[in-house]
């Protein structure tokens, strides 16, 4: 499970925001019993979004493109 402030990437293809990186800010319930509804702010959008955790992949500190913009 992903934790509050954690920098993450969209990474699916056929997503619109595929390759756009965000931070989580809050989790919203169960999409499927497996899959949960992330709330990621992007600062490049300067708007929070539910995105499904699974399409999503944890970014290392220093890694993502926008990282200093997000803190």
């Amino acid at each position: 499970m992903m934790e509050l402030g954690t920098i993450v990437m969209v990474d699916h293809p056929r997503h619109p925001f595929n390759g756009s990186v965000g931070k989580v800010v809050g989790r919203r319930g169960n999409r499927t019993p497996d899959d949960m509804w992330i709330l990621i702010y992007f600062a490049s959008k300067m708007r929070s979004y539910l995105v499904p955790e699974s399409i999503l992949s944890v970014q290392t500190s220093g890694s993502a493109p926008d990282d200093k913009a997000l803190h």
